[in-house]
């Protein structure tokens, strides 16, 4: 394809049937019918009669629309064969508009920083050609790098250099585009009625060209800003009309449409219709290879699992989004995910300390315990090499290990003698009654095993399963150690609290009660002056 660029006239007016080809394609791309725009631009190519520039500038254009069609390895192989041309025929103006074509090719599958490093030499290049449009169409892209990473203001200095470079120039219909830009960075900076005229403003520019593409993408934009100023109803038409033009043909940008169906009616507790726009969006994103967009998804799953109480489900799809954020580099969302997460660790914190508190409340031993053996716990689970993205919720199951304890009238828990067999059955039931309260809550991880199972023994001689050795979860294994070490260092209602190194003679002479390969690890720890204030 190179080859046939530079054999060809590079002087004199071109035919009319090459204007006509230029301008079928240019009303195609506006129809948003990007095979005829294809089929155009391959025809202009092989032209011989076509000009070298006007044959270098189809062949980007035809990179372009393969990108814009949604086949980005043939759009990859056009555009470097476009750069590689350009370059050849020194026209640096040329080899500014390919580099551009290229830094937008890699901003869609998620290259950042390469995209950012592509737009800085094709900036380059567009000053040294002397090409002022070209130089506020790259100040335009690169304002869309900087809102994906977050620098939402940042982005909007970068926009509003495009759009005086445009307004200057009196391309009002690229000056649209900006516009719609714009409106987006107000929304994410939450003003609202600067994103409604500014997308007011790019509509009236578009709406003037005709161009049909452009229309559609600030009408998806739109729905957004709708859905931020809670007008779900108009949020939800301007969607139905959107789907209804796609004429049952599949297009990129219908997932992102399905999306905020998505969050429409998850806004309005209808959570089984949100969960079906979503998983279909979710299906669109990953046929089209749009990491963003399948991220963004994940987000919004996430907020209907939490809205359902699916914690678990919520967990997975906060993960899901934070890992493609975080290979996007866009750390502005990764930062977004940490605080969803601190959110629902929050909420699981909250339940966790209520009941602790009416244990605590009932039995004057267990006050201060369950902290205690929570710090003990999660000291031994980071020596034992438990994962460090496990340690919130093995923290939860520490607190709660007696949450079981609630069904024990205070005389047993706080009686200073002996135990009654009656009294003891009753006693030993508080892992199993315990599971039974968090039934309702889906707790992730071993939360479950550490309260039904902290009571278990190495030899197998524990309660209430009786499990040995490794069947019973490494969490609980763990949390038994620091439960009976703060059980021996701390009062009893029959006994004073024992001292560390009498806690850790009774303990290291309890043959087959505890894990031996974490007894050790524990002992090295909590031996002073190793252990740490």
């Amino acid at each position: 394809m190179t080859a046939a660029i530079h054999s060809g006239v590079d002087e004199g007016r071109e035919s009319i049937s090459i204007a006509r080809g230029l301008e079928r394609a240019n009303r195609a791309e506006k129809k948003g019918r990007w095979e005829a725009a294809c089929g155009e631009y391959e025809r202009l190519i092989r032209n011989p009669e076509a000009r070298l520039d006007t044959r270098l500038s189809a062949l980007r254009l035809l990179g372009r629309a393969y990108l814009e069609r949604g086949d980005r390895g043939a759009a990859r192989d056009v555009l470097e064969a476009a750069v590689a041309a350009a370059e050849q025929a020194r026209r640096p103006a040329a080899v500014a508009r390919a580099l551009n074509v290229v830094a937008i090719l890699e901003q869609t599958v998620g290259n950042l920083e390469e995209a950012a490093a592509l737009y800085v030499l094709a900036r380059g290049q567009a000053q040294a050609a002397g090409d002022g449009a070209l130089v506020a169409m790259i100040d335009q892209n690169a304002g869309t790098v900087a809102s994906i990473r977050g620098d939402t203001r940042g982005a909007l200095e970068s926009f509003r250099l495009s759009l005086a470079g445009y307004q200057s120039l009196g391309m009002t219909d690229y000056a649209g585009q900006v516009l719609n830009n714009m409106g987006l960075a107000f929304v994410d900076l939450g003003a609202h009625r600067s994103a409604e005229s500014a997308y007011a403003e790019a509509i009236q520019s578009f709406d003037a060209g005709g161009d049909r593409s452009k229309q559609r993408d600030v009408a998806v934009n739109q729905v957004q800003l709708w859905i931020a100023m809670r007008r779900f109803d108009k949020a939800r038409h301007q969607c139905d009309e959107l789907l209804a033009a796609t004429g049952g043909e599949k297009q990129p940008w219908a997932g992102e449409v399905l999306r905020h169906m998505g969050v429409i009616a998850r806004e309005r507790s209808e959570y089984a219709a949100s969960n079906e726009f979503l998983a279909l969006a979710a299906k669109l994103a990953d046929e089209s290879e749009d990491y963003l967009l399948t991220a963004d998804v994940a987000e919004q799953q996430a907020e209907l699992f939490w809205a359902e109480e699916r914690h678990r489900e919520m967990l997975a799809s906060l993960n899901r989004a934070r890992a493609i954020y975080s290979r996007l580099n866009a750390m502005h969302r990764v930062a977004d995910i940490e605080r969803r997460n601190a959110n629902l660790e929050q909420r699981f914190l909250k339940i966790a300390r209520s009941w602790g508190d009416s244990i605590e409340g009932a039995d004057h031993y267990t006050q201060g315990h369950c902290e205690r053996v929570a710090s003990l716990a999660c000291a031994l689970a980071v020596r034992a090499g438990l994962d460090p993205r496990d340690m919130f919720w093995f923290r939860l199951g520490a607190l709660l290990h007696d949450v079981g304890k609630v069904i024990v009238p205070p005389e047993v828990l706080n009686k200073a003698g002996q135990l009654t067999p009656d009294e003891w059955d009753l006693m030993k039931r508080h892992p199993e009654e315990g599971l039974k309260l968090v039934a309702g809550v889906d707790f992730p991880g071993d939360v479950r095993s550490m309260i039904r199972s902290h009571h278990e023994r190495w030899d197998g001689k524990g309660y209430p399963d009786g499990l040995a050795g490794e069947a019973t979860s490494l969490p609980a294994r763990i949390l038994c150690i620091a439960d009976v070490y703060d059980a021996l260092t701390s009062p009893r209602p029959y006994r004073q609290a024992l001292s560390h190194d009498e806690g850790m003679r009774i303990m290291l002479s309890a043959d087959g009660q505890f894990d031996p390969g974490l007894i050790p690890i524990f002992t090295e720890w909590a031996t002073p002056p190793s252990r740490p204030n």
